[in-house]
């Protein structure tokens, strides 16, 4: 199966680029589509990480504001895991470990990659690479953030028991949804596996 671009312009440039793509794609049934367009929001991609104490058998949240689910009409003050964007000069190991100390205040033991995902594929070029980082979670606590950037972050600690059950009783971002549910099913070996 091929796929081909035939013609690509910035629509908008801003926090995120929108990009409109002229596109053209083999089908499952043979043949070739017409020229299609489709709209992509394009940015770097993300670094996140559930933060795990292994000791304790905690987990370390965040919370803050997000636009996005203020716009969607749920509560905008979403708990959350650390994430943020790889810049293009480090990796995604670097740019998790430097979210980790902005976003917790804490420092990493040691940081293991549960997987890189895309997001959202059919309106969005963004992956993130979901990391499992080992804490000390009797150091987390306070407020943390780039005030420049306009972070305003809340450092929560919960029994890992509690905080697996969060994505049934509210909405949470796609990635610490799956951070969570990477925690609970099973993988609390693999997570111990992380000391």
């Amino acid at each position: 199966m091929k796929a081909n671009i035939l013609r690509q312009e910035t629509a908008h440039a801003g926090f995120f680029e929108l990009r409109r793509l002229t596109v053209e794609h083999d089908l499952f049934a043979g043949g070739t589509t017409e020229p299609l367009v489709h709209e992509v929001l394009h940015r770097s991609n993300v670094a996140a990480a559930i933060l795990y104490d292994p000791a304790t058998d905690e987990v370390v949240l965040t919370e803050q504001y997000r636009s996005g689910a203020h716009l969607a009409g749920v509560d905008p003050w979403l708990v959350d895991i650390v994430a943020g964007r790889i810049d293009p000069s480090e990796s995604a190991l670097d740019a998790i470990e430097r979210e980790i100390r902005e976003e917790s205040g804490l420092s990493p033991h040691k940081v293991e990659l549960i997987g890189e995902f895309l997001t959202a594929p059919h309106l969005s070029s963004e992956k993130v690479f979901l990391h499992c980082a080992t804490v000390n979670s009797a150091q987390a606590g306070g407020l943390h953030g780039i005030a420049h950037e306009g972070e305003d972050i809340r450092v929560m600690v919960m029994p890992r028991a509690e905080a697996v059950l969060l994505p049934q009783s509210r909405p949470l971002s796609l990635w610490a949804a799956l951070a969570l549910n990477w925690l609970a099913h099973g993988t609390a070996r693999e997570a111990a596996a992380v000391r």
